[in-house]
């Protein structure tokens, strides 16, 4: 277990989340627009060059602490926009795949916007709130998100803002990842449905599972990051929380099986190619590239299918490495990692419509000869 951060440099007031919070006092900090840089520096942990951990110790403990007990992860590199105006759902509702008109206030969609060959230019999630909503782009930049947006906003009143610096996200993912979060901050969890929230503040706690465990995002000011982050560093070690990077937030993805925009899917994807299923409404009538899926689905098929597969080795072979099956291409890999509970390989791959198929045998190509792969789950 990591050792706790002593609390002596820094000072203590009380922040919105009825945490502590816990101020550097050293004076030749670099200010920076994440402060949970200096936190994760002062833990050792391997930063990449945006500055989002790796790793924090061995990846693959890092792994069994969210299946054992739960993580903590800062996930700030993800975009945010806050949409505002009273146009806004109609706005949005014209333009992404979800039917924007159903979203509560407590509730969140999985949605995307795509372009009008029904190619994603966004992979989204959407959290409706009082005064607007809260859009999660994750790897779509945020910036790109509202320039797209933008460009259709003539005379709507729609005010679209990119929150990304002015906003923090960490995510607690594992089975003890409510209770973490009640020791953590006093906030009770149970019931909350998935993509539902709770507003505390100017803070949003989410039910997302990004792991195949369960658990959590919270998106919160800059200013009360630092007591959230440690509230838990200081109040959940006990039950085996810990903070996690990226490396090990892979293994668990692929695990389970979601897709990320820029690595598995992108502008070149048709929607139905990813599954996203959940994320589009067949009945709400039109949207950008609605009349593509539309036709795609009346065919009962695209060429190609995103699914997930398991492969017998330890090493990851490289994206894009070709699928086969007896001598036929049958696809290509986009992402892979080694997953510790499965003893072998689990990846993402882009398999054609044949072989799109739960339990069909196919063979990955690579310089030393042939590997074993078999599809479990077709997206």
């Amino acid at each position: 277990m990591l050792d706790r951060p002593d609390p002596a440099p820094f000072t203590v007031e009380k922040g919105n989340l009825g945490t502590t919070i816990y101020h550097h006092v050293e004076s030749d900090l670099v200010v920076v627009s994440n402060p949970l840089i200096l936190h994760h520096e002062r833990l050792g942990a391997q930063l990449d060059a945006s500055k989002t951990p790796l790793s924090y110790s061995d990846p693959i403990e890092e792994y069994w602490a969210v299946k054992k007990a739960a993580g903590i992860a800062d996930i700030s590199n993800a975009g945010r926009l806050r949409i505002t105006g009273k146009d806004r759902v109609s706005f949005l509702n014209g333009l992404l795949t979800s039917d924007v008109a159903d979203l509560r206030e407590d509730g969140g969609q999985h949605s995307a916007l795509l372009n009008p060959k029904a190619r994603i230019l966004a992979d989204l999630y959407l959290y409706g709130q009082p005064d607007g909503i809260l859009v999660d782009t994750g790897d779509s930049p945020a910036s790109k998100v509202k320039d797209a947006l933008d460009r259709f906003v003539i005379t709507e009143d729609v005010q679209i803002r990119d929150a990304t610096r002015d906003l923090v996200q960490i995510t607690i993912q594992g089975p003890s990842s409510g209770q973490a979060i009640g020791e953590a901050l006093g906030v009770e969890l149970e019931g909350l449905k998935p993509l539902g929230h709770k507003i505390l503040g100017p803070s949003t706690i989410v039910s997302r599972d990004r792991s195949g465990q369960g658990g959590y995002d919270i998106i919160l000011p800059n200013e009360e990051a630092e007591a959230v982050w440690n509230g838990f560093l200081l109040k959940t070690g006990d039950m085996g929380v810990r903070p996690i990077g990226s490396k090990a937030m892979e293994m668990l993805r692929l695990e389970a099986g979601y897709p990320r925009y820029g690595i598995d899917i992108d502008d070149n994807t048709i929607v139905l190619e990813a599954g996203f299923r959940d994320a589009i409404s067949f009945t709400k009538g039109c949207y950008m590239g609605q009349e593509v899926v539309a036709r795609a689905t009346h065919i009962g098929r695209v060429n190609k299918q995103l699914v997930r597969l398991e492969i017998e080795a330890r090493d990851p072979p490289s994206a894009r490495s070709k699928l086969k099956s007896n001598d036929v291409e049958a696809g290509f890999i986009t992402s892979a990692a080694f997953s510790p509970g499965l003893g072998k390989v689990a990846c993402l791959a882009y398999a054609n419509r044949d072989f799109a198929k739960e339990g069909a045998r196919l063979a990955v190509e690579q310089e030393d000869g042939p590997i074993s792969a078999v599809v479990t789950k077709v997206l």
